[in-house]
C-alpha cells in the first residue's frame, strides 16, 4: 500500500523541495497550501516528475478548514503516514512596534498551524505502521533574531510542542520532531537580505561551513526523520544551518570572503 504524506506550505521553498523528496522516496504526497492555484501548480510539477502528488487547499489557522484538508487526505488513500508542518509567514518590524494582529496572525500561523493539523492528523496516524510528523523550526529557535518577534516566539512554541506531543504520542508509536533549518538560500531569506534586515557577508563569516543551504539539504533531513532508519529517534531537534547556532568565533576573521561556497550544490 502506498504511504501518504501530507505537507502544509508545500506548494514552494522548502515545502515543495520536502514534497518532492518524500514523492522519490515512495511517498504519495499532499501538496496542501493557502493558495489554491499554487498548490496545483506544484503538483503539476510534481506528477510531471512522475511523483503521485494531489492538491488540496488549508487555512491552517482555521479548524474547519484544516478539517477539509485532511478529508482531501482521507479521499487519496484512506490512511495518513507523515505530517510535515510546514506552513509559514513572517514579518519584519522591530518589537516595541509590532502590531498585535501581526503578532497573533504569525503565531497562529507556525505554532497554532502545527498544533491544529498534529491534532487533526492523530487520528489517522493510529493506523499507520510508521506514523511520523515533523515539525519546521528554526534557529529562531535557538537564538533571539532581532526584529522578528513573533516569528522566533512561534517557532520556540514550536520546539516545545514537539517534546510534548513526541512525549504523550510515543505510546500509540508517533515520532514527533522537528528540523531547525538555518540561512537556506529561498525567497524569505533572500527577501531579508534585500531588504537590509539580514547581512549576507555576517551570516557567512558566522556559518563554519561558509554558505548558504540548500531546500534539498532541508527535505533530506525531513526525509531521514520520516523514514525506518530512524525508527527509535523521537523529540529531537535536527539543527541543518551550517553549524551557525554552535559557532562561537568572535575575532575579525576575513578568510570567509575568499572560501564563500554559497553557489556550490
Amino acid at each position: 500500500m502506498t504511504r501518504v504524506a501530507l505537507i502544509t506550505g508545500g506548494a514552494q521553498g522548502l515545502g515543495l523541495a520536502t514534497a518532492h523528496r518524500l514523492g522519490e522516496d515512495g511517498f504519495h504526497v499532499v501538496v496542501a497550501d493557502i493558495v489554491d492555484d499554487r498548490a496545483q501548480a506544484a503538483v503539476d510539477r510534481l506528477t510531471a516528475d512522475g511523483i503521485g502528488a494531489t492538491a488540496a487547499a488549508v487555512d491552517v489557522t482555521d479548524d474547519a478548514s484544516v478539517e477539509a484538508c485532511f478529508d482531501v487526505v482521507d479521499s487519496v488513500a484512506g490512511g495518513l503516514d507523515v505530517l510535515v508542518n510546514n506552513a509559514g509567514i513572517i514579518s519584519r518590524s522591530s518589537a516595541e512596534d509590532i502590531e498585535s494582529d501581526r503578532w497573533e496572525r504569525e503565531l497562529s500561523v507556525h505554532l497554532g498551524g502545527a498544533m491544529r493539523c498534529s491534532r487533526a492528523a492523530y487520528p489517522r496516524l493510529l493506523s499507520s505502521s510508521a506514523p511520523a510528523i515533523v515539525n519546521l523550526a528554526s534557529v529562531g529557535s535557538t537564538f533571539g533574531l532581532p526584529h522578528r518577534l513573533a516569528y522566533t516566539t512561534a517557532k520556540a512554541g514550536v520546539v516545545g510542542m514537539t517534546r510534548t506531543l513526541a512525549a504523550e504520542w510515543g505510546k500509540k508509536g508517533i515520532r514527533v520532531n522537528a528540523v531547525a533549518p538555518g540561512y537556506m538560500d529561498t525567497g524569505m531569506m533572500q527577501s531579508g537580505i534585500a531588504g537590509g534586515t539580514l547581512d549576507r557577508d555576517r551570516l557567512l563569516m558566522r556559518t563554519p561551513l561558509m554558505r548558504f543551504g540548500y531546500p534539498e539539504e532541508v527535505a533530506s533531513a525531513i526525509s531521514f526523520l520520516v523514514s525506518e532508519d530512524a525508527s527509535f529517534v523521537t523529540g529531537v531537534l535536527l539543527k541543518v544551518d551550517g553549524g551557525i547556532t554552535i559557532d562561537g568565533t568572535f575575532h575579525a576573521d576575513d578568510s570567509y570572503k575568499t572560501q564563500d561556497k554559497s553557489e556550490v550544490h
